[in-house]
């Protein structure tokens, strides 16, 4: 599996409600960061860690989506653009946001995953600028 392939089967993973699958695809110790424009800054660190993360996504959203629009490779940094789409658990609402990720892929597995609002930053971290 290619490192582009990784991310589109951690989205058919997500999309599946696949948890352990979408686990298995982080390195033990790998690190989930959101970006500096994110509200959460609390990086997370290893399987568990990011598993508690993931729980606390399913809590709030009764579906939540992760499409994934294109890729682009940068040596072993792949930087993804796409969208949310969720539905609220408690109100029921539906939208749709911007999802952008910058994942570096060591031994075919995440190592790290970084959330950007903007494409354009995520590959501007990707290039090192």
């Amino acid at each position: 599996m290619g490192n582009a392939d990784v991310i589109h089967e951690l989205a058919r993973r997500w999309n599946a409600g696949d948890v352990e699958g979408v686990l298995k695809l982080f390195a033990e110790d790998a690190v989930m960061l959101a970006g500096g424009d994110w509200p959460e800054q609390t990086p997370r660190r290893g399987r568990e860690d990011i598993r508690a993360n993931i729980e606390e996504w399913r809590a709030v959203w009764e579906s939540a989506e992760l499409e994934i629009a294109r890729t682009e490779t940068f040596g072993d940094r792949i930087v993804s653009d796409g969208a949310w789409n969720a539905r609220g658990r408690s109100s029921g609402v539906t939208g749709s946001m911007p999802a952008t990720t910058l994942c570096t892929i060591r031994h075919g597995k995440i190592a790290s995953l970084e959330w950007f609002t903007d494409y354009d930053a995520a590959v501007a971290a990707a290039r090192g600028s």
